[in-house]
């Protein structure tokens, strides 16, 4: 059986990790595009919004962005 995860299947695998931890949307641009096209990126946003990651691109989105995503889920739960 194969037990893969979902960080198995991620575009961002092998790539240099440092492209993912940057400060600012400019220079997170890279890494969000790698986030694009993959196929777990839902996957990987949940993983960092379940254990409250708050720096870095997960899921193709900043950590500022993922606070927003994060209130417009809590308003659109209200």
């Amino acid at each position: 059986m194969d037990e893969t995860t979902w960080s198995d299947q991620a575009r961002c695998r092998g790539l240099d990790p440092e492209q993912f931890f940057v400060r600012g949307v400019a220079q997170a641009r890279p890494a969000i595009r790698v986030c694009e096209r993959c196929v777990v990126k839902d996957e990987c946003l949940r993983y960092a919004l379940d254990n409250d990651i708050d720096f870095g691109v997960w899921g193709g989105l900043t950590e500022r962005q993922r606070r927003a995503y994060l209130r417009r889920q809590l308003a659109a739960a209200s």
